[in-house]
């Protein structure tokens, strides 16, 4: 026979540090209560009793100035509001998760949304939760619960933390539509994911499956369920003496796996028991065993705990500890140090550099950590890895430096030389001349934004460093990989929109968003112009057809006026010849006046046809900018020419 005990069996994190709280005090030779039992394990509140901590099921139970220890389970609001009332010593064990869910309902509640806690309205952390939100949650346990009829304007949906990780999924999915706008929070604890996947994994690998836990126990109950439907033979015991060994015979291989509250030494008499019906079994023990066991937590004497506690490490604020890492969540790590407390690590002391606690920190991995508070205020020693990374991090900002690698930087306000920016702890500032600013941009739009830059320059203080930033070269480099973007897809005949940036005689340069185009004077307006000044000033909006693209010069060229229509065909729809016209004499030639149809198209009057009687020069009959009726007499498809008369038009 073999036997295998899923790794994650036991005792969690937070049912670790509560008990441990209360042993802490039970040490101290003080008298204490717990209100409602600290875990769901009779053995483990039995043992507690013993040494002076008792079991207080209501509030009212509590004497004014007791010490309290909260459970891991949590408290309501209100509860804890009457304590303090009560002036009561609070000893808070509440497991760091069902803490978070506490501030999300609570955060969330105040800002409009409508609770709904997936869980089971009897189980004291879901009591506890509804608490935060004034009892006014939606508490739904299984798909059969679900029956709201109205519709939330926002809703926020959260978990109890020991709940089934596949029937959340599906819960979840049904409540989807009830909202058009839902925040949903998966606060299942992770140990509990962990603990319930191995469950199922190694329910199906196994004979028979034994679950232990206390009766009352939500997460063990759930474990029961999980195992059962993968394996027929699964039984539920909460201590050795349950476990019927008959059930066993004709097996070949048993799977154990125990809740949250269970202790290590529970588990161990179940293993012993089996082991003694059957002495020839191979057994395979999946589970690492801590250094500390924690049987010796909830069973030792006190005199064998003085001697528990002398294989402590040797604490005190800015010593150095190796830590192992017991929980990991969005905001802080939790470390065995080898010490009767646990030490915590807020995500502002993690590192110097910008961190992700979950992707840095996993659970089982060991870090130097330096204590800078024995006390945290709630009975947690406070690390950090900052002084530890110091010079490191002074080494990396220099690394930064000579690759021209970019940081991501915090703009906290601006001053008359630039603007202060900060990098983690490191302040940051950046020269005006290192912003790239665009013409006419303010300094101040930059002020509470995130930019990335490129340390330029690290000055070294006494007990500080400062950074010397630029985000010039970058803006140069995107718009270089912007316009080499748009030279791979820019073709002739394609339209752009543009704003004119600049004109030269030869012509004038219109911004594309990515690139300037060129457009030569000839091909600005269909009039004759003499400068682009004429027609063009900066900052016009105008619209260009691109006419040629040199990709490997990176230059391209368009026009303005093929953009639009062009005149000729525009003259050619609006008149025909023998039409008599209003038109504008712009110029003279020795053999007669050439006078604009329409901008764009200009029709030849010869001196022969600009006055009856005879006359030497054209200015003899007309003035530049003289309006004038004249007759249509020719017009030439081919070469784009017009004839006029100004004598045949009666």
């Amino acid at each position: 026979m073999q036997i295998t005990i899923a790794k994650s069996a036991g005792f969690c994190f937070g049912v670790q540090n509560a008990v441990q709280k209360a042993e802490d005090v039970a040490l101290k030779g003080e008298r204490a209560v717990t209100l409602g039992p600290i875990i769901h394990n009779s053995q483990v509140i039995e043992n507690l009793k013993a040494k002076g901590v008792d079991v207080a099921e209501d509030i009212s139970e509590i004497n004014e100035q007791s010490k309290v220890i909260i459970r891991s389970h949590g408290i309501s609001k209100e509860d804890y509001n009457r304590l303090m009332a009560l002036n009561a010593e609070i000893v808070d064990a509440t497991c760091p998760y069902v803490k978070n869910i506490h501030k999300i309902v609570q955060e969330k509640h105040d800002l409009g949304y409508k609770i709904i806690i997936i869980g089971d309205k009897e189980h004291p952390e879901v009591k506890g939760v509804n608490g935060w939100c004034e009892n006014s949650a939606i508490i739904i346990n299984s798909l059969d619960d679900i029956n709201i009829q109205k519709n939330f304007e926002k809703v926020c949906i959260v978990a109890q933390t020991t709940f089934n990780e596949e029937k959340w999924q599906e819960i979840v999915c049904s409540l989807i539509k009830i909202s058009k706008e839902i925040l949903i929070f998966n606060t299942i604890c992770s140990a509990t994911q962990v603990r319930q996947q191995e469950a199922k994994e190694l329910s199906k690998k196994v004979d028979a499956m034994i679950v232990i836990g206390g009766k009352e126990s939500s997460n063990t109950k759930k474990l029961y369920e999980i195992c059962r439907e993968n394996c027929p033979l699964t039984i539920f015991a909460e201590t050795a003496e349950d476990i019927d060994l008959n059930l066993f015979k004709d097996v070949n291989s048993i799977g154990i796996t125990a809740g949250a509250s269970t202790p290590d030494y529970v588990i161990k008499e179940a293993v012993d028991k089996i082991n003694n019906f059957n002495n020839k079994q191979q057994i395979n023990i999946e589970k690492e065993k801590k250094k500390v066991d924690k049987q010796n937590i909830v069973k030792n004497e006190p005199n064998e705990m003085d001697e528990y506690f002398t294989g402590y490490e040797e604490v005190y604020e800015d010593s150095i500890v190796n830590g192992t890492v017991l929980l990991v969540n969005d905001k802080e790590v939790f470390f065995d140090i080898g010490y009767k407390s646990d030490a915590v690590l807020p995500v502002e002391e993690a590192s110097n550099f910008p961190v992700n606690l979950k992707e840095k920190f996993k659970v089982g991995d060991t870090f130097e950590l330096q204590v800078i508070k024995m006390n945290d205020g709630e009975g947690n020693v406070l690390v950090s890895r900052k002084p530890l990374e110091k010079q490191e991090f002074i080494d990396k900002l220099y690394e930064y430096k000579e690759k021209g690698q970019y940081i991501d930087v915090a703009v906290i306000r601006e001053n008359k030389g630039g603007l202060e920016c900060q990098y983690g702890d490191v302040k940051a500032f950046m020269p005006v001349s290192q912003i790239g600013l665009v013409k006419d941009e303010d300094i101040k739009s930059y002020v509470g934004k995130k930019l990335s830059v490129k340390v330029i320059d690290v000055k070294e203080r006494k007990n500080t460093v400062e950074l010397v930033v630029s985000r010039r070269d970058l803006l140069k480099q995107e718009r270089e990989k912007r316009a080499s973007e748009f030279f791979e897809r820019v073709k002739e005949g394609q339209v752009f929109k543009g704003t004119v940036k600049s004109m030269i005689d030869v012509g004038a340069f219109v911004n594309v968003g990515d690139v300037d185009v060129f457009v030569p004077v000839s091909e600005i307006s269909w009039k004759r112009i003499k400068t682009p000044k004429d027609v063009l000033k900066e900052s016009d909006t105008v619209e260009l057809i691109i006419i040629k693209v040199n990709a490997e010069e990176k230059k391209v060229t368009g026009s303005i006026k093929r953009a639009g229509k062009e005149p000729w065909q525009e003259f050619i729809e609006k008149y025909k010849a023998e039409d008599v016209i209003d038109v504008k004499i712009v110029r003279f030639a020795e053999f007669g006046a050439f006078a604009e149809i329409i901008p764009g198209v200009d029709g030849l009057i010869h001196i022969s046809n600009l006055s009856d009687r005879r006359i030497n020069k054209p200015q003899d009959a007309v003035k530049i900018g003289q309006i004038v009726k004249a007759k249509v007499t020719g017009i030439d498809l081919e070469s784009k020419r017009v004839s006029l008369s100004l004598k045949d038009v009666e």
